[in-house]
């Protein structure tokens, strides 16, 4: 009996060892770093308008998407985004909205979207844009947002 209590103080002993070992910690859930917040890019050009204020946009890559991110707007605006002389369109582009700001996006480039945002949704919504918005010879997307009946 004396026998089993010293073999379990060792086991013990040696995982509390063990636990300080950098291998080891990789595999504890908070032996992870945190994930990084993503940062600010400047791939379009923003144009705002002449009157009014201006609304905060930010651009952000994620894998192979521009999103431009519309979370910290008013409830009615526009914005002119723009591609830069020497780039062209990216691959995909996504738009990121508040639902409890504003309830239609909007966008006009080679063609004309309506995106409808649910005003009931909680956090952030993501939306794609069709690749025939922003065609190779399309020179600027125009950004629209507001009440539903404005448009």
């Amino acid at each position: 009996m004396h026998r089993n209590r010293v073999s379990g103080s060792w086991l013990l002993c040696g995982a509390l060892l063990l636990s300080g070992c950098a291998t080891v910690k990789s595999h504890w859930p908070f032996g992870k770093p945190a994930q990084a917040a993503p940062q600010p890019v400047g791939e379009l050009e923003v144009r705002l308008p002449a009157e009014g204020a201006a609304p905060v946009v930010l651009q952000f890559w994620e894998r192979n998407t521009l999103v431009i991110d519309l979370t910290g707007v008013s409830s009615a605006g526009q914005v002119v985004l723009a591609r830069r002389a020497d780039n062209a369109w990216p691959v995909r582009l996504a738009v990121r909205m508040a639902p409890q700001r504003f309830e239609v996006l909007e966008v006009r480039g080679a063609q004309r979207v309506l995106l409808p945002v649910a005003t009931t949704a909680a956090g952030t919504v993501t939306a794609e844009l069709p690749p025939g918005v922003y065609a190779a010879g399309t020179a600027a997307l125009t950004l629209s947002w507001g009440a539903r009946g404005t448009f």
